[in-house]
């Protein structure tokens, strides 16, 4: 097992520059990972690394399992709060940032229809929701009103349609907010330590995954050292699962 880091980008023009060049470099790490038969897992700031890991990952039929309260579909002509990173699945399904896009090694647009299941999805406009049903995405959404079981539910999911090879995306704003703050946008409603526990502990036993992103922490917004916790336990309990199931092997 070996580490890489993405080097700095500070020479590249602005954030829409910098942010590109770290997409192109992720999918050429994660095409080296896979190429030398490991498992990519991808420590990132943003929700849009997983984009370039769908491409450096070149599996056609892709599947994805996104463990997140927002839906990342934004489009500029949609986005109200002018948040680039809330762009990454429009951009990786052909709609938006096309020509930058276009630079990222091993980039063809992705079509999400049967492929793609939310878990924790939540703070999102009604413009928002409706482009995801729209998009023939699925999801265990996240509520106030009742303790959703989110394991049972993403159960039912994955036993409803086959989710095959798949990129699993885990943003830790997932975590219901009474966690305190995992970045600048928690909400109510979400998962809830043992709810995260035992979704990441299902999933490789229900799919097959080949690849997990973890993303979006800022450890200075909140309880920085509460979260982190959290997010280890879940990459624990996702990883024993993967040994367990054959997918990797101890070495």
């Amino acid at each position: 097992m070996s580490a890489s880091a993405i080097t700095a980008v500070d020479n590249f023009e602005g954030e829409i520059g910098r942010s590109f060049e770290i997409l192109r470099r992720i999918s050429v790490a994660v095409t080296e990972a896979v190429d030398s038969n490991a498992f990519p897992l991808i420590l990132a700031g943003n929700c849009m690394s997983s984009a370039a890991v769908a491409c450096g990952l070149k599996i056609q039929d892709l599947s994805f399992i996104y463990f997140d309260a927002h839906d990342d579909l934004d489009s500029p002509d949609v986005n109200e709060n002018g948040y680039f990173d809330a762009m990454g699945l429009s951009m990786l399904r052909g709609e938006s940032w096309k020509t930058l896009m276009g630079t990222v090694p091993n980039y063809e647009p992705f079509s999400y229809e049967g492929r793609f299941l939310y878990c924790g999805l939540r703070d999102q406009s009604d413009v928002q929701r409706q482009r995801v049903i729209d998009a023939g995405m699925k999801a265990v959404w996240g509520e106030t009103s009742r303790k959703v079981d989110f394991a049972g539910e993403l159960k039912s999911q994955l036993e409803e349609r086959s989710y095959g090879s798949a990129l699993v995306h885990l943003d830790l704003d997932v975590l219901d907010e009474s966690y305190g703050k995992v970045n600048d946008y928690p909400s109510p409603g979400g998962l809830m330590e043992e709810d995260l526990v035992a979704c990441m502990d299902l999933v490789p036993r229900s799919s097959e995954p080949r690849s997990l992103t973890v993303c979006s922490f800022d450890p200075d917004a909140g309880d920085g050292d509460k979260i982190a916790r959290i997010g280890v336990r879940a990459i624990r309990a996702f990883v024993e699962a993967l040994l367990e199931t054959g997918v990797l092997i101890r070495s």
